[in-house]
Order: structure tokens, then sequence, then C-alpha cells
């Protein structure tokens, strides 16, 4: 089992030793981490917690509210307050969150997959 899945509502991650229930909905973004294979990072309001698994698995189970804008990052649409086209970012709703760049190959669809929602 890569990352648990209780639904789609929900996922179990781990943060500090603790297996947290983490609501979709709270994800800001998804990430793979450098240096460390198979290991997926949630970004969150609370905090970022980590599972195994892979991205185009991730990416598979729900095309609907994440989309992959760069090859290492997915993005809830539902959380994007803009979209930086010209520096190429992603700008969430959650100031204190850093944007995240979107690849040239990518930017296209997650715009207009934004704009639809």
């Amino acid at each position: 089992i890569y990352y648990e899945e209780v639904s789609m509502e929900y996922i179990i991650a781990k943060k500090d030793k603790l297996n947290v229930k983490i609501q979709m909905s709270n994800i800001l973004y998804i990430g793979t981490i450098v240096n460390r294979p198979r290991v997926l990072m949630f970004v969150t309001d609370e905090g970022i917690y980590e599972s195994y698994g892979k991205l185009k698995e991730f990416e598979v189970n729900s095309s609907l509210t994440f989309k992959r804008c760069h090859r290492k990052y997915l993005v809830n649409l539902r959380r994007i307050k803009a979209v930086d086209v010209e520096n190429r970012q992603i700008i969430f709703d959650n100031n204190k969150i850093t944007p995240i760049e979107c690849s040239r190959r990518n930017l296209t669809d997650v715009v207009r997959s934004w704009k639809m929602l």
C-alpha cells in the first residue's frame, strides 16, 4: 500500500510519526521529495505530511480536483487563487504557502481546468 486511501475525501499520511487523516479539500498541493524516492509530501494549511506513493497513481485517482502542473507537483485546482502566466507560478488561497512553479507544457491545461471549476 502506498498512500492509504480511506475514500476520495480523505487520505492517511504521517506527520511526526503520527498517522493523520487529511481531508482532500485541505491539501493545497502534493509534491515529491528530492532524494527520497516514492515519498510524497502533502502540503496543507496545517503543515506538511508525508506518505509513500507515486504522483501518477494519485493523479489518476483524483483527476477532477488535482492536476499535474510540473513533473514533481499536483495542485488542488480548488485551492488556486491566481496563476502568474508570465512567471509560470501557481498562487494559492493561503498566502503563507510559497507559490510553486508550473511547467510550460502543463500551464495551459492547468489554467483551462482551473477556469472551468
